[in-house]
């Protein structure tokens, strides 16, 4: 990997935080430990647990996983005694603004752990530590996180790539932004880490610091509306420019704020927005192949808003591309029954009506050969 200069779609960092490289490249085996040591001691004893933490979980992310390490008794003490050795101070989460003015590269002499790396639940990445950090306290979405991000050539990231900067969790746009979310939110201050995706490559991750910032349970109905306000508009953004994955997580956002807004939306304009958040993930799950996600969602849209046409259209189009046509025209017919002027419904009805005749004139033929 090269130094310096961000690569592929990562915006420029700020050019007074960049700093020198690490020196070890990723992928380097973890430090051995002598036999009896104290700290290989701490380290055996070193408890692994996954957990399901809601994509916040988006606000929440399904699937994201939790790793719980040592008390923070065992880890001072172990990185007491690292310090006690190198002449340095142990890694600290205090607050990011009393660290950024002294903050250096991410070490690799750090304590390690040799295990297996550890597979998130819903299986989209797995995370190697090479370095132990100090707490338990990890970031959440939204949260101010200073990081540094090593990566090789050509991954499609929005984050700022090979230099320390400070990034708001969930707000990056790549395709793989999401997944250094999900890596970020497993964990702690002084944490470095490797992140590979099924079939990737692997980039390095180190956390320093983190700002927390009031999870979605701890905000007003207010603010989690306007909050779900803004992701849709981002997210319809990204859809016109053709970024679905990045349209669908702001979508997703957006709807996990509004639902923990309450169960019922207080007026009219509300129950309004969440059916579109519906409909507007639904077109997106349609063109990334999903058509039996896109259904539910048209059905939960039309639930809260029952003329909801473009909810309509797109169940009809999942429904078809499921080969559930007699649904899928009871749907168009709807379109139309609202909008006797929509072309695009009328198309897709005389399409599926096309459908359904070759479909009967085939089982005919198959019952003419059975019984003759």
């Amino acid at each position: 990997m090269g130094a310096g200069a961000p690569i592929g779609a990562s915006p420029p960092c700020n050019s007074s935080s960049d700093l020198p490289r690490p020196p070890t490249p990723l992928g380097a085996a973890p430090r051995v430990l002598p036999p009896g040591s104290c700290q290989e001691t701490i380290q055996g004893s070193q408890c692994w647990l996954g957990a399901i933490s809601l994509w916040s979980p988006m606000a929440g992310r399904k699937g994201v996983g939790e790793v719980i390490g040592i008390s923070n008794t065992h880890l001072e003490a172990a990185n007491g005694m690292s310090a006690a050795g190198e002449g340095a101070e142990p890694p600290r989460a205090g607050c990011e603004e009393d660290q950024r003015g002294d903050l250096t590269p991410p070490s690799p002499d750090g304590q390690t752990d040799g295990r297996v790396p550890w597979v998130s639940p819903d299986g989209t990445f797995t995370k190697r530590v090479l370095q132990l950090g100090v707490g338990l306290d990890k970031p959440t979405l939204g949260a101010r996180c200073r990081v540094f991000l090593e990566t090789p050539a050509g991954v499609p990231l929005g984050y700022p790539t090979n230099c320390w900067e400070q990034l708001e969790l969930g707000e990056g746009d790549g395709a793989w932004d999401g997944l250094v979310d999900a890596c970020l939110e497993t964990m702690v201050p002084g944490e470095r880490a490797e992140l590979r995706a099924p079939g990737g490559p692997v980039l390095g991750l180190s956390l320093a610091t983190f700002t927390p910032v009031p999870e979605s349970w701890q905000l007003g109905p207010a603010e989690k509306w306007a909050l779900a306000r803004q992701h849709k508009e981002r997210g319809t953004e990204l859809y016109r420019t053709g970024e679905l994955g990045a349209a669908a997580r702001r979508y997703t956002r957006a709807l996990h704020l509004a639902i923990a807004a309450g169960p019922a939306p207080p007026d009219a304009a509300l129950a309004r927005l969440r059916a579109d958040l519906h409909a507007n993930l639904a077109a997106c799950q349609l063109r990334l192949g999903q058509p039996g996600h896109a259904a539910q969602n048209c059905a939960k849209a039309l639930l809260l808003w029952p003329s909801h046409t473009k909810a309509s259209y797109r169940r009809g189009l999942a429904r078809a591309a499921m080969n559930d046509l007699e649904e899928a025209a009871e749907d168009f017919r709807a379109v139309l029954a609202a909008e006797p002027g929509n072309t695009a419904a009328r198309r897709e009805l005389e399409r599926v009506g096309r459908r359904v005749r070759e479909r009967d004139a085939r089982l005919a033929r198959a019952m003419t050969r059975l019984f003759s």
